[in-house]
């Protein structure tokens, strides 16, 4: 007879939100881009624009077109250019997401080193995320 080996619920849980997260960015993204290029979602910066604008560097591209900086793209959620950032946004949350669904698990199983980890993990990560820190090539 065969016995049988199951993950760990731990596992488990983490591969189940990561699937989760990563089929509602996936979808978020289908639907909002689908929304930017019908037009039914206008854009701040016009399709027929955009040509003209993609040879700009980045700076110069955000200074012709006036768009926000940072974290502010969240206010123009109105608009279907930024409106299409979502999906990317839910997306980059899955790894915190699925870190952080872990630690109620090893908090139960008073497996504090693993709790400890991931909450640094998680804290680097929403950090890196924030946007406080850069780097600049010259």
């Amino acid at each position: 007879m065969t016995k049988h080996h199951y993950p760990p619920h731990e596992q488990m849980r983490y591969a189940s939100v990561m699937h989760w997260v990563t089929l509602t960015g996936f979808v978020t993204l289908v639907v909002t881009f689908a929304l930017y290029m019908s037009g039914i979602a206008t854009a701040q910066v016009p399709l027929e624009r955009l040509p003209q604008l993609w040879k700009l560097s980045a700076a110069d591209y955000a200074a012709a077109t006036g768009l926000p900086d940072g974290w502010s793209w969240v206010l123009a959620l109105n608009k279907g250019d930024f409106l299409s950032l979502l999906g990317i946004a839910i997306l980059s949350a899955c790894p915190i997401l699925s870190i952080a669904s872990v630690v109620p698990v090893y908090l139960k199983e008073k497996n504090y080193i693993y709790v400890a980890l991931c909450l640094m993990a998680v804290v680097v990560l929403l950090y890196a995320a924030s946007g406080e820190v850069s780097v600049h090539h010259k």
